[in-house]
């Protein structure tokens, strides 16, 4: 049998309070309290490091290690909490090897019911965050008032099968000055897209829609170089088009998004068709880093 005094040291280790509490929205403002080179840690759950026995972990669950944007059902992300919930927690979705709490590509709130089981539905839409055909990501529970993250779900690939890609990107040079905005000059080349979504009884006749958008946290208002398009000529009867000869120049801020959307060319004899097929969002200054990078 242990002694009292063994189980009150293991008492108040388990008791011992954890120094953080923050949520989502709160970490944009404390990003710009702590310095650029300060390192912000969350205190790791102890549900599965102290604790032996699967029944006295926290656990979360999804539905499906395999999501196919614009193709799958809707994942249900389900937890089962041991430790303290609160009506602030939440859960967060992560890269795979992402460490950092404050670094989610999207969230949600579990809601205000206290239960320590529960479920939610999660739609993954096209973003700058899958540009590859395939990307793992996870999902992952934190506690409201002390930060603490009480689960992890195991891995899920996300497919992005209709999303365009390009294979060349031309020289690229900064154009104008003004202050703190560099507006740059670039063309892109070479591009393709595979296993776009077909009809009851036709391939599309897929075409490119090329923009230029503000950034979603741009600090800029809209300007005259945005809204900047480009379409492509179209290429008939195909799931796997490419578009090889043809070059799209553009001018913009490295805080601006190119948005490439792959649709179909409308038919009055196919009005059942969906025109639009598959889209890409990607930073320019991400855009400019990978050629960069080579």
């Amino acid at each position: 049998m242990a002694s009292p005094s063994r189980n009150n040291q293991n008492r108040r280790r388990c008791k011992e309070p954890l120094c953080h509490s923050y949520n989502p929205g709160q970490f944009h403002s404390m990003a710009i309290r702590t310095s650029p080179h300060s390192t912000i840690t969350i205190p790791r759950s102890t549900s599965d490091t102290d604790l032996v026995t699967s029944d006295s972990r926290s656990t979360l669950m999804v539905s499906s290690s395999y999501y196919s944007i614009g193709h799958s059902q809707d994942l249900v992300i389900h937890w089962d909490i041991k430790e303290e919930v609160d009506a602030g927690d939440w859960i967060g979705m992560y890269l795979i090897d992402e460490v950092l709490s404050e670094n989610f590509l999207d969230y949600k709130n579990r809601g205000v019911n206290g239960s320590h089981q529960g479920q939610i539905i999660w739609k993954i839409d096209a973003s700058s965050y899958f540009v590859e055909r395939e990307t793992k990501i996870c999902f992952k529970y934190y506690h409201g008032v002390s930060g603490a993250l009480r689960a992890t779900t195991p891995s899920v690939t996300v497919k992005n099968s209709a999303a365009p890609i390009f294979k060349s990107i031309g020289s690229y040079e900064t154009v104008q000055g003004q202050g703190s905005r560099r507006l740059i000059s670039f063309s892109l080349s070479e591009f393709q897209a595979m296993g776009l979504k077909k009809g009851m009884f036709f391939n599309p006749d897929p075409y490119l829609k090329i923009s230029i958008q503000p950034g979603k946290h741009s600090i800029f208002p809209a300007l005259a170089h945005h809204g900047q398009e480009r379409r492509s000529k179209i290429i008939a009867n195909t799931v796997n088009p490419i578009w090889q000869t043809e070059q799209f120049s553009f001018v913009s801020l490295p805080t601006d998004v190119l948005e490439i959307e792959v649709k179909d060319k409308f038919a009055k004899s196919r009005p059942i068709i969906k025109r639009f097929l598959g889209k890409l969002s990607m930073p320019v200054q991400r855009l400019l880093e990978r050629h960069a990078i080579g």
